[in-house]
């Protein structure tokens, strides 16, 4: 190692310490020649979209796609982030953007949900895979704009008032389409349930 590379490890470390707000700060500084703060951001967020990314989208590599998308978008338009909303609202919304869009330009392609939920990694266990793909079924019941609100809050692990944000609702619509996606899916459940 050299010291150069020791000291952007140094950097970096001291970095994810800092919270969004700062980081944000220091990459609009940084941008486009210097991208440490940037990739602090890019590591932080990286794997919580993959997991919304995926559970709109069905598949690991478009999930891949659509975050890589994201993080390009992030990259290019930073330095015109307003601060109106969080940086975590601000890219959960790309992001939602993103899957959306791609979502979209497969039900016009004819791919349906139900193909895209059959995808399942292959060292994926047989146990988890059986899950996700309960889970996936489940989510296909739901309409895009219910979807959304239970991937953000379960998968992506954000506050209704962040949600509201990201898919411009007011918060109490939020919380009531949360309420019914809920209810929606344990209906199905129980109904699958007694099926078997």
């Amino acid at each position: 190692m050299t010291i150069s590379e020791g000291d952007n490890i140094r950097v970096s470390d001291r970095l994810s310490q800092k919270d969004d707000a700062e980081l944000v700060r220091i990459a609009r500084l940084q941008l486009p020649y210097v991208t440490t703060a940037y990739e602090v951001l890019f590591h932080r967020y990286h794997h919580k979209l993959i997991k919304v990314c995926y559970r709109y989208l069905g598949s690991t590599q478009e999930a891949e796609e659509a975050v890589n998308d994201t993080m390009l978008n992030v990259f290019n338009n930073l330095a015109k982030f307003e601060d109106r909303a969080s940086f975590k609202t601000w890219i959960y919304r790309i992001a939602h953007n993103q899957a959306l869009t791609r979502l979209r330009k497969k039900q016009l392609d004819l791919v349906g949900l139900y193909e895209a939920e059959n995808v399942v990694m292959d060292d994926t266990p047989s146990s988890l895979a059986e899950g996700n793909e309960s889970i996936e079924h489940l989510l296909a019941q739901l309409s895009i704009e219910e979807r959304s609100i239970v991937v953000f809050r379960i998968a992506g692990d954000l506050d209704f008032s962040d949600i509201a944000l990201v898919v411009e609702e007011k918060l109490s619509t939020v919380k009531m389409r949360y309420k019914r996606a809920l209810e929606k899916m344990a209906v199905s459940a129980r109904s699958e349930d007694q099926e078997i």
